[in-house]
């Protein structure tokens, strides 16, 4: 119960929409919403499965002020893509790697004196300067430099001429939270270390410490503005996104739908069981679609059971647990059902919309999870000033 999947629509079973309209309109709302800020689009994890390169390049077009990657290899595949816009990596480069932020002009952070020596040595070994970003821990799984060793390490990157000190920078766990003071602890201790820099004369330009989960939070936004950020990180809200629970809908659009034919319509007649676990039978006749799109296509179906998706604009439950490759769907109440027909497992379809939030909720994941697609699942881009599509 496999389909085929490959660039031409004929043959794509399985695809995501990105909207990447919806993505430029995302990061004018956040400009404006923001006024004065630097704003950083997080394209880590492929940017969040919606294609880091294409993504990249269109973040670019629409004016980003950096793009920021979780480790180095993120970071050099952003390069061979075109990006030329600043690209911050936020994992410090491993003893092997110390090369590549001068070689691939990537700002790499650096959380102790230690590695700012030894990131120095390499930069001067390639005659380049490497832009860094200091990282300080304020409470979160122990990621970044402790306060007590960061004028050492300010010290350490003034002392390398093959060193820029570019940006300080810290993480907020609490900001993940349902409260809207979370995050303000850590918040309070960054501005701590904000003061200790400029106090030694090293305080660089950029200042950065919210992301997503905390940009429609005033108590947040008031401090980090107090204490003196001059940018935000945005990834999930790029991607219309919302991280955390109980925050106010940001006047965002998801970039992302997800979508599959038809394969087969059949039935389970009563006594049937419709997956592996055979957990439950069919109590009567019960007409089914088969999608070909299965865990191995979005680790969210594992919990999407007792779920819906939707058919010519109605829901349809999903029957029992998703194979590896396909799913079920009861189209009891959906009549004339045909193979080839389009059916929306992320996103809207006549009345009814199925968000990534509603999703993560049911799966166990974070929403910014839910995108994560396998590598069938064909990415199509879609841009309404160019009126065309794009396929990747």
């Amino acid at each position: 119960m496999t389909g085929t999947r490959t660039g031409r629509r004929g043959s794509t079973t399985a695809w995501a929409d990105i909207d990447l309209h919806a993505l430029g309109r995302n990061l004018e709302r956040l400009r404006h919403g923001l006024p004065g800020q630097a704003v950083f689009g997080v394209v880590k994890a492929d940017a969040y499965g919606h294609g880091a390169g294409p993504v990249g390049r269109a973040l670019q077009r629409f004016g980003i002020d950096g793009l920021v990657v979780a480790d180095m290899g993120e970071g050099i595949t952003l390069r061979r893509a075109g990006i030329t816009a600043p690209i911050l990596v936020i994992d410090p480069p491993l003893p092997s790697q110390l090369r590549l932020p001068a070689l691939h002009r990537l700002g790499a952070t650096v959380t102790s004196a230690a590695e700012a020596r030894a990131l120095a040595t390499a930069a001067n070994r390639a005659g380049r300067t490497v832009e860094v970003h200091v990282r300080v821990n304020t409470g979160f799984a122990g990621f970044g430099v402790p306060r007590a060793e960061l004028t050492d390490l300010l010290a350490a990157v003034a002392a390398a001429p093959a060193l820029r000190l570019e940006g300080l920078y810290t993480h907020l766990s609490g900001a993940y939270g349902p409260y809207e003071d979370g995050g303000l602890a850590e918040l309070e201790r960054f501005g701590e270390a904000v003061e200790a820099a400029r106090a030694a004369g090293r305080l660089p330009a950029l200042v950065h410490a919210l992301s997503s989960p905390a940009l429609d939070r005033p108590l947040l936004t008031g401090a980090a503005a107090r204490i003196g950020c001059t940018a935000v990180r945005c990834g999930a809200a790029l991607f219309g996104i919302r991280m955390a629970d109980g925050d106010p809908p940001l006047p965002l659009a998801p970039v992302m739908s997800v979508k599959a034919r038809v394969s087969r319509v059949t039935a389970l007649e009563p006594g049937d069981v419709a997956d592996y676990a055979a957990a439950g039978a069919a109590p009567r006749r019960t007409p089914v679609a088969v999608l070909p799109f299965g865990f191995a296509d979005g680790h969210h179906l594992h919990r999407l059971a007792g779920g819906v998706l939707l058919i010519r604009g109605r829901p349809a439950p999903v029957l029992g647990r998703a194979f590896m490759s396909s799913l079920l769907a009861d189209v009891t109440d959906i009549p004339d059902v045909q193979p080839g027909d389009e059916a929306v497992l992320i996103g809207r379809q006549g009345d009814h919309r199925i968000t990534a939030e509603t999703l993560a909720a049911r799966s166990g994941l974070r929403p910014s999870a839910v995108p994560l697609l396998g590598p069938r699942v064909v990415r199509r881009y879609r841009s309404n000033a160019a009126r065309e599509d794009q396929t990747e």
